[in-house]
């Protein structure tokens, strides 16, 4: 969206005349989601965050939001554009939500009461990783990678502490056979989708293939093409029809992906078979005992 588009919505806009002064006053334009304003804050002020990927169509993924990280200061001591924010919060009443707490300013709700601040949030550094894991699974499951590192909501795990060999452990964990161990091992429920929910001692429990076994000079290129894909249309099963009377025909980019794993493992052409046929009748079965509950 041009700035000329948004200008005029801009609540501490200031003298600013353009984009470029923004910028080089280190400010970013950043709307209110809720809302629809748009408010200057400092750079230093907002920290990268995903917080959707059911409609991403790769595993790559890239932040969408900023979050408002301000220091614990009293704001009303500095001279901060972020601090006209801050204001506006103090001001503002909360809408829904729970009932005890409608109408209630910002400053007084039980979450943010409690703080020193109620402005205030430092979210750990420690969080911050490239590599994310779905909370969720459905049909679709993927363990998301970003270039850089970025803070995600509850619906993504960040998987911390990785330094080395992330794009073999990206490999690894979106390769069929993990989808295997996901699939044998999550805890499942019913709803308007079957889902998997796994939570974080339990993945952190899960098998995973030796990322250091895995070797070829096009995982990078494999990465940035993996779309983010049904396993039925992965696998080129039919899931109206039985899946054993079915041949597996994998996407390119799946077939290229699993065929790193399935290499260092030495699986026959068979055995891979057979991982494929697994994988899809779990799911189906999954999928239909939730629709005749």
């Amino acid at each position: 969206m041009k700035f000329s588009e948004i200008k005029h919505k801009i609540k501490n806009l200031g003298n600013f005349k353009s984009l470029k002064e923004i910028k080089e006053a280190g400010l970013r334009i950043v709307r209110n989601t809720k809302t629809g304003d748009y408010w200057l804050i400092e750079k230093e002020f907002l920290k990268p965050v995903v917080t959707n990927y059911e409609n991403l169509k790769s595993i790559k993924i890239e932040p969408d939001m900023s979050v408002f990280v301000y220091p614990e200061i009293d704001y009303s001591k500095t001279k901060y554009k972020a601090n006209d924010y801050i204001v506006w919060g103090k001001n503002l009443k909360t809408k829904g939500g729970q009932k005890q707490e409608a109408g209630i300013p910002l400053p007084k709700i039980k979450s943010l009461r409690g703080r020193k601040y109620w402005y205030s949030f430092q979210p750990s550094d420690d969080l911050l990783s490239n590599v994310f894991w779905q909370k969720r699974t459905g049909e679709r499951f993927a363990v998301f990678f970003s270039d850089n590192k970025t803070f995600v909501d509850q619906k993504l795990y960040p998987l911390i502490k990785i330094n080395k060999n992330i794009e073999n452990i990206v490999i690894a964990l979106n390769s069929t056979i993990q989808r295997l161990f996901l699939e044998v091992e999550g805890v499942s429920y019913t709803g308007a989708y079957t889902l998997i929910e796994i939570s974080v001692e339990d993945v952190e429990k899960l098998p995973v293939i030796n990322p250091e076994r895995l070797k070829s000079k096009k995982i990078k290129e494999i990465l940035r093409k993996k779309e983010f894909k049904s396993i039925f249309t992965e696998l080129g099963f039919d899931p109206s029809k039985p899946i054993r009377e079915q041949e597996p025909n994998p996407l390119p980019d799946r077939k290229a992906l699993d065929d790193i794993v399935f290499d260092a493992l030495g699986l026959t052409k068979e055995e891979r078979k057979e991982v494929y046929w697994a994988v899809a009748e779990l799911v189906k079965n999954r999928l239909e005992k939730a629709r005749s509950v």
